[in-house]
């Protein structure tokens, strides 16, 4: 529970601050990028509109010029153009009116000067050149660059300026030389395909700013209300986080709980299987003693009958004292190995379940293990070979080592030979490798075990013999003993029809002795 408790703290402390500042950049990013969309959107809207003025100007200046210019009455707005170099340029009617000759550059003038008088328009148009005929086409410093520029391959130029406290946009492209351009404009030196000049248009920007804020604010309040979705959302699924995780560490605990009586209830089963090899092994011997004790009786009364004789030869006597040294002999030897069978099961049965440190001959532990599963060894043909120093002595917990010499020669008998109904060989070899650091090298010539198995060997609860009772703990307990326990390393080997091998490796204290 204290665990949950850490947790639902670490979520609401750690990591709601880190999401929520996580999704607070991601809206602000978002929010900079719908922006900037907004702006760039909106001035190449304006752009366009002014590249599209610039094209019908061009578009009325071609059809004038293909026209050779147009003849207008002479007005007020429309007087003679004095710059233009026309031997016609205007022309006397019978009835004393004059026509005006309007060539494209007096024409667009014109049409600059409508622009401009017209205040919903709010556009402004300027033909200018480098070399103006008229002083008044003279470009600012603004259209000059972009002249420049134009003369240098730039096929257009457009930016926003801003004028009289006022933004604007400036837009500016080339008029090229054409061939119906050099009626007035050869004796200047201009040939086909240069830049003559250019004509500037110019869009306030009051009206597009107003839509383009309109939009900005749009765009800021449902970035604020996805914004504010997010973090609610963001709080459910921490809490929803928070809940499952509880859930998930209770159900781990249980599982760690039910690991742990499991891993118990193996480590019974396997001391109820010593007890069970161990009675089975006593009984031998015990049944043995028995039956030379009661034999010895009947021997005695034997002997009571001959001494109740009149007469006896020693002959007889030495007999029956022969034969009930026999039973005597029988008895002694039979209770010997009973007790010698007693003690191995008190030392083994003592060290797997108190796990006390002890001083013991590794041989001997070794001994005891094969002794203890004798019961099951003397009914397969499996045959154990062992390598150990005699004189190799550990200071440890014993019951460790026989839990996981047990585990393993139960495993070869369950898996490697198919519950002993194969044959085939164990060896265990155990060696120092440097000071202090015990090897052991168990191995089997049984079925073996395909690579998926191999690596799965040691997971709790993996079992390849489930409908034969199997937990698939033995490994497990194995690699945790080894492991957790005794602060050491275990790997395994093995292919089908190759057998197995483990090779263990732990640190240990020698015995001084």
């Amino acid at each position: 529970m204290s665990t949950s408790l850490s947790i639902d703290k670490r979520l609401r402390r750690r990591v709601l601050p880190l999401l929520l500042s996580v999704i607070t950049l991601l809206m602000a990013l978002a929010l900079a990028y719908s922006i900037h969309g907004i702006r760039r959107h909106n001035l190449e809207l304006a752009t366009e509109g002014a590249r599209n003025i610039f094209r019908m100007i061009v578009l009325t200046r071609q059809w004038n010029a293909e026209h050779g210019g147009v003849y207008v009455f002479a007005s007020d707005t429309t007087r003679v153009n004095q710059y233009l170099d026309h031997p016609r340029r205007v022309i006397d009617l019978p009835d004393k009116r004059q026509l005006v000759l309007v060539n494209p550059a007096y024409m667009t003038r014109q049409i600059a000067e409508l622009a401009a008088s017209d205040p919903q328009l709010r556009l402004r148009l300027h033909i200018t050149s480098l070399k103006p005929i008229r002083p008044e086409n003279s470009p600012d410093s603004w259209e000059a660059e972009a002249l420049k520029q134009f003369d240098q391959g730039l096929r257009e130029m457009a930016g926003i300026v801003e004028e009289a406290g006022q933004n604007q946009l400036r837009y500016m492209a080339p008029l090229m030389v054409r061939e119906t351009c050099l009626q007035c404009h050869a004796k200047q030196g201009y040939k086909l395909g240069d830049v003559r000049g250019g004509i500037s248009v110019g869009l306030q920007m009051q009206d597009i700013e107003k839509a383009m804020h309109h939009e900005i604010l749009s765009s800021v309040v449902s970035h604020g209300m996805a914004y504010g979705l997010l973090v609610i959302v963001s709080w459910g699924l921490i809490e929803l986080l928070a809940r499952r995780w509880r859930a998930l560490d209770d159900n781990i605990e249980i599982l760690q709980n039910t690991r742990d009586e499991l891993v118990e209830t193996e480590k019974m089963a396997s001391l109820g299987r010593l007890v069970a090899g161990f009675a089975h092994e006593l009984n031998t011997p015990v049944g043995v003693a028995v039956g030379a004790v009661s034999h010895g009786d009947g021997i005695i009364g034997q002997f009571k009958t001959l001494l109740a004789r009149d007469e006896v030869t020693e002959q007889e006597l030495m007999r029956q004292l022969d034969d009930l040294l026999e039973c005597h002999q029988l008895a002694l030897a039979n209770l010997r190995r009973a007790a010698d069978l007693v003690q191995r099961f008190k030392r083994t049965s003592i060290d797997r379940d108190s796990q006390q440190q002890r001083e013991f001959p590794l041989a001997e532990l070794i001994q005891d293990v094969l002794f203890s599963l004798q019961n099951t060894l003397k009914h397969t043909a499996i045959e154990i070979r062992v390598e150990c120093p005699e004189n190799l002595k550990i200071h440890g917990t014993p019951g460790l080592l026989e839990q996981v010499l047990t585990n393993l020669i139960t495993n070869s008998l369950c898996h490697g030979f198919d519950n002993g109904r194969r044959s085939g060989e164990i060896g265990i070899q155990a060696s120092l490798i440097g000071q202090g650091r015990l090897a052991i090298d168990y191995r089997d010539n049984g079925v073996g075990m395909s690579e998926q198995v191999r690596q799965q060997a040691f997971e709790p609860f993996f079992t390849t013999s489930r409908d034969q009772g199997g937990s698939g703990l033995g490994l497990y307990v194995i690699y945790n003993i080894i492991t957790k326990q005794m602060h050491g390393a275990i790997q395994i080997w093995s292919a089908p029809g190759a057998g197995v091998r483990f090779h263990i490796e732990c640190p240990i204290e020698l015995s001084l002795n």
